[in-house]
């Protein structure tokens, strides 16, 4: 009998390289913004069917499609023609259904920016078998969004949430980012309130964290202020307007309903999952493979190589995956854990880092350990991830927190 299995496709291409955005730090701008009729675009495009094709074999023995995601980047910088191409290749190789019908998939997101999604490519996306769309807004401010370096503005955002709803468009996320420096809370609840106002079934708020190399940081070293206490307000201020209007908190800076499948199966280690295109990660038969991030043309050249190929269960993954179950209400569950790793989880976290790691959410809030695995109480979950947005957390950057074996 098949397993599920969490099909994740990496489209590493934007229209603007964010202000706040550290996935794209390592990318150079030249590989970053490539146009449709560039050859290197059409490259990857070629190389991730080639992935597509190649490795789908082997994996249609072990699993079945449960859940698809595209994300990048910007997954809905892509033509209407690449979509139907790309998404073709994934439903030849994986039989999902004829005419690319995901009936048979629980949950199929695509990730888009509004100055990205047309009421023509909407209808496409819909009309392939994408049944949820995230779209990052991230501010409804103009002001804001000039800030931090978005290629859209609020009305265009407001435009491409209600376009997408009439592309019939149930299940629809947005991403909203709080605690910028110097963000007033009368910004947040406005943003916010707004927000409200749309056809949004799904909220993602992202405490601001001024990541390493981006250049939100850069000014934040260069004089901006960053207040702990400002971040947990304006957090704070923003759970109780969206809990109060009906969309209850599952997990830190998730709201509403239904819940993000794809995040709960990635997170919580609830599957395995197959990551294709540059910038991706797999975690297959108890073995973590990515592909390096900013790496395009090597990806290109040979998209059958992995740059990481490690044991699931090395300290330092264990640390990735603890750093992200136990945004979770549920944490981490032990069992799941063993079954994805190979290793009881007890045992993994009695590793020094990791360890160490654990006893410094302990000073933040309650971290709760028994035989079902481990958790935060769920009062103090953005109290605890907040605070360790400003000390030193795990990275999370392959190349820096594995021992691996690389490829020449």
């Amino acid at each position: 009998m098949t397993q599920p299995l969490l099909i994740y496709a990496n489209i590493p291409f934007c229209n603007s390289k964010c202000h706040f955005c550290d996935w794209v730090v390592q990318v150079p701008v030249r590989d970053l913004r490539l146009g449709e009729q560039s050859p290197a675009r059409q490259s990857y495009l070629e190389a991730i069917k080639t992935q597509i094709r190649v490795q789908s074999p082997t994996l249609r023995e072990l699993y079945h499609p449960d859940i698809v995601y595209w994300g990048g980047g910007t997954a809905s910088i892509l033509s209407t023609g690449e979509i139907e191409s790309l998404y073709g290749a994934l439903a030849d190789q994986f039989a999902l259904a004829d005419q690319f019908d995901l009936s048979t998939v629980r949950e199929a997101t695509i990730e888009g920016s509004p100055e990205s999604l047309t009421p023509d490519k909407l209808r496409v996306l819909r009309g392939v078998g994408f049944n949820r769309i995230s779209i990052g807004v991230q501010s409804f401010d103009d002001a804001r969004l000039r800030r931090i370096g978005r290629a859209h503005g609020a009305s265009q955002a407001i435009q491409a949430v209600r376009d997408a709803h009439e592309a019939g468009f149930g299940n629809i996320n947005i991403d909203l980012i709080v605690g910028f420096p110097g963000q007033s809370s009368t910004e947040v609840a406005e943003s916010v309130r707004t927000a409200l106002s749309l056809p949004v079934n799904h909220f993602s708020i992202y405490p601001y964290r001024a990541s390493p190399g981006t250049i939100l940081r850069k000014q934040v070293h260069r004089g901006g202020q960053l207040d702990l206490n400002m971040q947990l307000s304006a957090y704070e201020l923003t759970r109780e307007l969206l809990t109060g209007a009906g969309f209850p908190e599952y997990a830190m800076s998730y709201f509403g309903a239904p819940r993000c499948q794809s995040d709960e199966a990635y997170y919580q280690l609830r599957m395995d999952w197959i990551g294709f295109g540059s910038g991706a990660n797999s975690l297959i038969g108890r073995r973590y493979l990515t592909y390096d991030k900013g790496k395009l043309a090597r990806y290109n050249a040979n998209p059958l190589a992995f740059d990481v190929n490690a044991p699931a269960d090395s300290p330092q993954l264990t640390l990735h995956f603890l750093s992200q179950a136990l945004t979770t209400v549920e944490g981490m569950d032990a069992r799941l854990f063993q079954q994805r790793t190979g290793t009881p989880l007890r045992t993994a976290c009695e590793q020094p880092e990791v360890m160490s790691y654990l006893l410094k959410m302990n000073d933040h809030g309650r971290v709760i350990v028994d035989r079902d695995g481990i958790r935060i109480h769920p009062d103090d979950i953005a109290r605890v991830f907040i605070a360790l947005n400003w000390i030193d957390t795990p990275d999370t950057d392959d190349r820096e927190v594995i021992q691996l074996t690389t490829r020449p």
